[in-house]
């Protein structure tokens, strides 16, 4: 197995557990605390092993702000809907970004879909049909319009992981310094929008709350990772995206775990389609 996979595969477990923890923050801090203090804290970790940060090229910086850009709103509605629903419920839907991501890295990118491509999102588009059936009959107290929102969120990320493939396939940028400029002009948007809005900055209770400093931490170790894997050549979007999706199992399982979730068995069948098709893809 090629390292980058690996990285891919140990990105998705992190990404996977950071949805309860992100859902335990919410009880206490609101969702624009949360966003600021999270990333501002996951900026300060990335400084210390930062290098190359003042020699990105113009139009590549300009690239990390639409990235910035996109994540910005993505999180904003992603931060909102998981106070909303179950993680499990979140972990499935959150698959979907696949497909966006996919489609982007064949139309931007001119990434090939081979014909195990087409049936491995055909899987993936299954499970996500079958997992979001009839929602509007739910008994887990959300409505349609969370799941449509959590497919927006899935779209804007869609496109944040297609910039990243396109700025470090670029050879004039590290994936510290990336992450160095995404993580403050991200802290600073949020930052900026609390006080546009006058939001209540809830500092006390996030910088008191230990989980937000592990939600940072793997964050920075993840995204890391995930840049180091966007840079090897061999590397594609429309594989990526695909592995990425093993998230999905350790959501829906500390969703049990944590939080005695309900219809696990259903949500796990989903994801198991999901991951059939992402096995098919990297086989």
């Amino acid at each position: 197995m090629e390292t980058w996979v690996i990285f891919i595969i140990l990105y998705g477990l992190l990404k996977g557990s950071r949805e309860p923890i992100k859902k335990n923050i919410l009880k206490n801090v609101n969702v624009l605390t949360s966003l600021f203090v999270y990333t501002f804290i996951g900026f300060l970790m990335a400084v210390p092993t930062a290098t190359g940060i003042f020699d990105v090229p113009p139009h590549i910086f300009a690239w990390i702000v639409v990235k910035s850009a996109s994540i910005f709103f993505a999180w904003i509605l992603s931060f909102t809907v998981l106070k909303k629903l179950p993680i499990s419920t979140y972990g499935v839907t959150d698959m979907s970004r696949v497909i966006f991501s996919t489609l982007m890295g064949v139309v931007f990118l001119h990434e090939s879909l081979t014909v195990k491509g087409v049936i491995s999102l055909i899987l993936v588009v299954s499970g996500l049909y079958i997992a979001n059936h009839k929602t509007t009959e739910n008994k887990e107290g959300y409505r349609l319009s969370h799941i449509w929102l959590l497919f927006l969120s899935c779209f804007l990320n869609g496109i944040s992981g297609t910039l990243d493939k396109y700025i470090m396939s670029s050879g004039t940028i590290t994936g510290s310094a990336l992450q160095f400029w995404f993580m403050l002009i991200l802290s600073l948007m949020y930052l900026a929008y609390i006080l546009f809005k006058k939001e209540k900055l809830e500092l006390k209770k996030a910088l008191t709350n230990p989980w937000i400093y592990v939600l940072s931490f793997s964050l920075v170790f993840g995204d890391r990772l995930l840049f180091m894997a966007n840079s090897d050549p061999a590397s594609k979007v429309t594989i990526m995206t695909l592995i990425k999706q093993s998230s999905a199992i350790a959501t829906i399982v500390l969703g049990k775990v944590l939080y005695h979730e309900k219809h696990i068995v259903k949500k796990l069948l989903c994801a198991l389609i999901i991951i059939a098709g992402i096995a098919l893809a990297i086989l």
